[in-house]
């Protein structure tokens, strides 16, 4: 009875200069950030993690080790899966400029359809990414199970319940990457992905123990804004 949480670095360098980042290197959170990914943090539903994956760049990985400061985890690893989508030559350009081009209504209105020059394609990036969530989901339920065989769901001499024994995994990533995983969890066509958005420095929470994944909270962050009209939740960075 797997839950997620997916958890987008917090506002980065490139989110205040309106610049998409993509894979490029330099890109850390700001102050403003930090602090308030902090606050976020404090509101997590839950503390105790199986497993916390997260994107290789240095903002997800600011992100994940100011995480570790508040839930525990098992074990915590990079993920590919869940790297930032290769903007290839769009990367590093201005979003202010790159939505006057043509290329701009396909990224909005028809993203299956996107693949960035010299890049990845909007499509690509969300199969890696629902895989590596489908991976993630499997791995906990085979720990689920492993669990309650060596315990027991019920303390039969005691007649206590047991724990909550649901296995919760955190992925730590990107706005796009994050919005892909939503969609497929909804059973969203991925060209209908940019009407969600997703902040800076947010969780995300889907449980994954009933027939259908289940969405209990989106883009939840302290200060209560999900900076949602474009596209990416608060900017493709």
């Amino acid at each position: 009875m797997p839950v997620i949480v997916l958890l987008r670095h917090g506002l980065s360098s490139a989110n205040t200069a309106g610049i998409l980042a993509g894979r490029a290197s330099g890109v850390s959170l700001t102050d403003d950030g930090v602090t308030a990914l902090t606050d976020t943090l404090r509101m997590l539903p839950h503390t105790e993690f199986a497993r916390l994956v997260h994107s290789p760049l240095d903002r997800c990985v600011q992100t994940a080790q100011l995480a570790a400061r508040y839930v525990s985890a098992e074990t915590t690893a990079v993920d590919e899966a869940f790297t930032e989508l290769d903007y290839g030559d769009w990367t590093g350009r201005s979003l202010k400029e790159l939505v006057e081009t043509p290329e701009w209504t396909t990224v909005s209105e028809r993203a299956s359809a996107m693949r960035f020059p010299a890049g990845e394609s909007i499509a690509e990036a969300a199969e890696r990414a629902v895989t590596g969530v489908s991976e993630l989901v499997a791995e906990l339920r085979t720990l689920e199970a492993r669990t309650a065989e060596a315990a027991g769901a019920v303390d039969s001499e005691a007649g206590e319940k047991a724990a909550d024994p649901r296995a919760w995994g955190m992925i730590v990533s990107h706005g796009d990457i994050i919005k892909a995983i939503i969609a497929a969890a909804l059973g969203m066509p991925l060209d209908d992905f940019q009407r969600l958005a997703v902040a800076p420095g947010s969780f995300t929470v889907i449980d994954y123990s009933g027939r259908v994944p289940v969405m209990t909270a989106m883009s939840v962050t302290a200060a209560g804004l999900a900076e949602g009209s474009a596209p990416g939740g608060g900017g493709l960075a």
